[in-house]
């Protein structure tokens, strides 16, 4: 996916995260610097209809210039079939697919559009003669695209002084709109619990699959390790995943934080429960 950018020292990111029954983005244009355009040209509200339910609006603030909407559901719903309402300022409004030719939109009454990957959504506002306009790319999600098919793990028992290595010991399946680029490991876990003379967690775990890429609706592998903690006992811990999306490329990461086209965009954390004993 290609980076929009018009304008080379601005660039803003609209996050409009679903809540409850609803997705949305606002704006509000106060901020526009002078001398920009002499017409508004910006997204005002923007509305989902999907499964036949009209989403709500939050407030946002998007400004005239080229940006990417957000829009995270929170629940799976048919990305192949969602109607977008908007209202602008502006003279004309257009959308293309693909980055292919802009055709006009019905911004009041919308129609169904495939936002299904690998499709790539675009919408132009423009003024009355064209000379100026704004895109902007519409990334539509849900805020949990990884369903593990058990939350919680229980690997068999294991001798103190020994590690466990459960290779692919439960699935999970990419539930979103874009792909995943794997392994998705992480370093971050809460709720431990060890026999006290322990020295902590003894547990790591990945998400995995043949390829390092898993694309919506396909399913991968999940991975289980200890470390050889001495101590008998039981232990568990709840391992989280953190999702980032890369606007550049057009699919999620679990790291390259540090660069810059690899935003937090509103995806919830993956919570993985582990438990087991050590045995003597």
């Amino acid at each position: 996916m290609r980076h929009l950018k018009r304008v080379q020292h601005f660039y803003y990111l609209l996050l409009a995260v679903v809540l409850l029954t609803g997705c949305s983005s606002g704006s509000d244009t106060d901020g526009v610097e002078e001398g920009v355009t002499e017409e508004p040209l910006a997204l005002t509200s923007f509305n989902m209809l999907t499964n036949n339910h009209t989403f709500s609006v939050l407030e946002a603030n998007i400004q005239p210039v080229d940006s990417l909407v957000v829009c995270l559901f929170t629940s799976v719903v048919d990305y192949a079939n969602i109607t977008p309402t908007m209202a602008f300022e502006g003279s004309n409004i257009e959308y293309r697919i693909n980055n292919e030719t802009f055709n006009p939109y019905n911004a009041t009454v919308g129609e169904q559009i495939d936002f299904s990957y690998p499709n790539i959504l675009d919408f132009k506002i423009s003024n009355s003669d064209d000379s100026e306009s704004t895109i902007y790319r519409i990334i539509v999600d849900t805020e949990q695209p990884i369903l593990l098919h058990n939350s919680e793990i229980t690997i068999p028992d294991s001798q103190v002084n020994t590690t466990y290595n459960g290779l692919e010991i439960d699935t999970w399946t990419n539930v979103g709109n874009y792909p995943i680029r794997l392994t998705l490991r992480t370093t971050e876990y809460k709720d431990i619990s060890a026999p006290e003379a322990a020295a902590g967690n003894i547990f790591s775990t990945t998400l995995t699959k043949s390829t390092d890429m898993i694309y919506p609706n396909e399913e991968g592998q999940i991975n289980v390790f200890t470390t050889n903690g001495s101590v008998a006992g039981s232990y568990a811990s709840t391992a989280l995943f953190s999702l980032y999306f890369n606007e550049n490329l057009g699919y999620i990461v679990y790291d390259d934080i540090t660069n810059d086209y690899v935003k937090q965009i509103g995806y919830k954390q993956t919570e993985l429960t582990l438990k087991g004993n050590l045995v003597d």
